[in-house]
């Protein structure tokens, strides 16, 4: 058989940041899901199992030329810099291929990102907010977790008993140590609490970048001053692979952000049957149902976090009746096959209108 009579089309999925970020997570979880539906590479500058590492030469070659059985390959871009590399291949090298945008965004785009998504063929939005700032809008695909990872696994006890630490139950934040994430607004809320609840300690999973490690040894400090070393730890940034066996020896997460555009957090912790209270951003007040599994407070309203938090601490009742909500929340509404499913009906559209 010819080189030219197998060349599909294919459906390019960029991922160029020098981290492993939410977004990358997103995308390594749906790669593997996508490619049983289309002919999916990877470019992306970290190392991924699921698919090959590929250069920038490798994608001019895989682009370049006509696909047999469509008009145009698609490029599917998350960030500004991959919609720039996107623009540069269909323009300047004329590759044959038509461009996708996720944007998760729920606050005006600056002029720059504007002007690059202005001139892509198709927007796909994570939330119904995030539409409402951009064009042309194809679609409203929210994000999904894999729930085969992120599942309890035995008793939170014996989870908890391999982090090695000194509290018998947990409070969990996930993400990067920074202000827009609140974790000042954690921390202050464990110094004031976890005095009349001995049996609770805290964990701050994620990276403290060097922008923020004068801010996260400022809230260190605070701690030691309070006497909670031992009860309120910073674990960093956890391998991947590891993060939800952290989420499984959790029995409340939080994500007290000021500002997210969709935030993977509170289903990932409801997904592994934790109960989550978060600020009314992003897409959370799609996720949590207010007294059932977790609850929405107001950005910014300190006080009132406090006191869902003192509220679900001192039920333990009530938490484990959460559990199998949680879960089964997840499992209907945020699974990553439909996520998958939904990204997948927006590529055939596209291709539809060849």
């Amino acid at each position: 058989m010819s080189e030219q009579s197998t060349n599909r089309a294919v459906v390019l999925i960029t991922d160029l940041h020098r981290r492993i970020t939410g977004v990358s997570a997103t995308i390594r979880n749906l790669v593997p899901l996508q490619s049983e539906q289309q002919n999916v590479k990877l470019w992306s500058r970290l190392p991924f199992a699921a698919s090959p590492r590929l250069n920038g030469w490798q994608v001019f070659k895989l682009l370049r030329r006509q696909p047999t059985d469509r008009k145009f390959h698609i490029w599917h871009a998350r960030r500004n810099n991959e919609m720039l590399w996107a623009l540069f291949f269909k323009l300047i090298l004329r590759c044959p291929l038509r461009i996708v945008f996720t944007s998760a965004a729920i606050r005006r785009h600056s002029m720059w990102p504007r002007w690059l998504i202005s001139k892509m063929d198709a927007v796909i939005a994570t939330s119904p907010a995030a539409a409402e700032l951009v064009e042309p809008v194809v679609a409203v695909v929210g994000h999904g977790v894999d729930v085969q990872r992120f599942a309890p696994a035995g008793s939170r006890t014996a989870a908890l008993a391999k982090l090695d630490v000194i509290f018998e139950k947990a409070i969990g934040q996930f993400g990067r140590v920074r202000p827009e994430k609140g974790s000042d607004i954690f921390v202050e809320a464990m110094i004031e609490l976890l005095p009349a609840h001995p049996e609770f300690g805290a964990v701050l999973v994620g990276k403290v970048t060097s922008q923020f490690k004068k801010f996260s040894e400022l809230l260190q400090k605070k701690v030691r001053a309070a006497g909670l070393q031992d009860r309120i730890v910073w674990f960093g940034e956890v391998p991947f692979s590891e993060v939800p066996a952290v989420y499984n020896a959790m029995s409340i997460v939080v994500a007290p952000s000021r500002y997210e555009g969709f935030g993977l957090t509170p289903i990932e912790a409801m997904a592994s049957g934790a109960a989550v209270i978060a600020s009314d951003t992003g897409a959370y007040r799609q996720m949590i149902d207010q007294g059932v599994t977790g609850a929405i407070f107001p950005v910014g309203n300190d006080k009132l976090f406090k006191e869902h938090l003192s509220e679900l601490m001192g039920d333990a009742d009530r938490l484990s009746e959460m559990e199998t909500i949680c879960q089964a929340k997840v499992q209907q509404e945020f699974s990553i096959e439909k996520e998958a499913a939904g990204i997948n009906e927006v590529y055939e559209i596209i291709w539809g209108h060849e």
